[in-house]
């Protein structure tokens, strides 16, 4: 159990201190690449007004020639004589000498607009945030996967929603690049299932579903739906079972893997020993999304690389995790520090701290729009209220106790 630097529960059961200091160091290297994109914005915008101001020039310069030359163009052509001719060619030329210097202002001016195009930065705002994403998650994440091993190849994805966020992941098949049997996830899963028989009169009859294997599995935030195959390597019927919290159903799956029908209500016997089977399911399969890497991030259902504004999705990274932060700031008691504690049994507790400074320090660098989402998480370095000013033990490394029964844990190096 995690607890607050005053001693209250923390709301969480993870290391809340570690998911900060990640948070913090993966989007200042989000930032970056936007910061660098808000030069270029503002080169494309001053390359933008000064191109405009170019090209009025140049319309005003036309506009001059073709009005100083207009005295010598006259309707009568004989008349005008090799005047006239001079005249026309040096009208001609203007025209074409003017309409190619607008073409280079303008084509200058979409090649800075291009480098300043949201797109340049997706991918590094993309790859900068990917380390926070495939190793922790928000707080009130949900999570969908599945895994499925009916094509050629095993394949696992897997969703996490959390607010306007959304993450997709692939999933690493290592430990699970075949179909699973049945009884080496659970035993005496037995089903009952109509079978019509020798006078053609439909019956329950038990099927063991021992020697089936599991082909496929999908968690939902509120179903679970697993589908298993009578020969895992050949082509062969099987049935599907789906588990809500209300309820389980089934269906009959042909050997091209249609269902036949309409999902039926699992028989009240059998809902035990199918459930035992997700469960053990589930279980078998929770390790994939341990190793996971991320394929996309979308805001609100925008993805990062078709948003106007990319920093949106790392300033909504930090604005989900400002209200633990400010309040692991304000139970700190810990002047310059963010402290949490974890119960560690036998009437030990470990603590684990970082000080504000080397957060800052992370973030310090950036432009001042950048560096306001951090400080409003409560992380710099304005001393706390009420401050508790304690002459510290230099950290030690975990385990090792300082007499009373606590644990020091220290995320610098002083």
């Amino acid at each position: 159990m995690y607890r607050y630097g005053d001693g209250t529960p923390f709301p969480l059961d993870e290391n809340f201190i570690e998911i900060l200091t990640d948070a913090v160091e993966t989007c200042t290297n989000a930032f970056l690449p936007l910061a660098e994109l808000d030069e270029r914005r503002e080169r494309a915008r001053e390359t933008r007004k000064g191109g405009e101001r170019e090209i009025g020039k140049l319309a005003d310069l036309e506009s001059a020639v073709t009005a100083t030359l207009a005295t010598y163009v006259v309707p009568d052509k004989k008349a005008g004589g090799v005047t006239l001719q001079v005249a026309e060619k040096l009208t001609t030329a203007a025209k074409q000498a003017v309409a190619e210097a607008k073409r280079q202002v303008e084509a200058r001016v979409a090649q800075l607009d291009g480098a300043a195009s949201p797109k340049t930065a997706a991918d590094g705002v993309l790859r900068a945030l990917a380390p926070f994403f495939e190793n922790h998650q928000l707080p009130q994440t949900t999570w969908i996967m599945s895994w499925d091993a009916r094509g050629v190849e095993v394949a696992a994805d897997a969703i996490a929603t959390a607010g306007k966020l959304t993450s997709a992941y692939s999933l690493a098949v290592d430990a699970h690049r075949a179909p699973i049997r049945v009884d080496t996830l659970a035993e005496n899963i037995v089903v009952h299932m109509m079978k019509r028989g020798m006078f053609g009169k439909a019956k329950p009859a038990p099927i063991d579903l021992g020697r089936y294997a599991v082909v496929a599995f999908e968690h939902t935030t509120g179903e679970r739906v697993i589908t298993v195959k009578e020969q895992a390597n050949k082509v062969s019927p099987g049935l599907r079972f789906a588990c809500t919290d209300t309820g389980s159903t089934w269906v009959a799956i042909t050997v091209q893997g249609d269902a036949e029908g309409e999902p039926n209500p699992l028989d009240p016997e059998d809902v035990a020993a199918v459930r035992r089977l997700v469960d053990a399911t589930d279980a078998a399969l929770a390790g994939l999304t341990k190793q996971r890497r991320l394929v996309d991030l979308t805001l609100s259902g925008h993805p990062l690389t078709g948003l106007v504004e990319p920093r949106l999705v790392p300033f909504e990274l930090l604005t989900q995790l400002t209200p633990l932060a400010r309040s692991i700031r304000a139970k700190s008691r810990m002047s310059g520090e963010l402290v949490l504690k974890r119960d560690i049994g036998d009437g030990r507790r470990e603590e684990l701290f970082v000080p504000r400074a080397t957060l800052v320090a992370q973030f310090a660098r950036l432009p001042a729009a950048y560096r306001k989402p951090f400080e409003d998480m409560g992380i710099s370095q304005e001393e706390t209220q009420p401050a508790m000013v304690v002459s510290r033990v230099p950290a030690r490394a975990v385990g090792e106790g300082d007499g009373d029964g606590d644990t020091t844990l220290g995320l610098d190096d002083e």
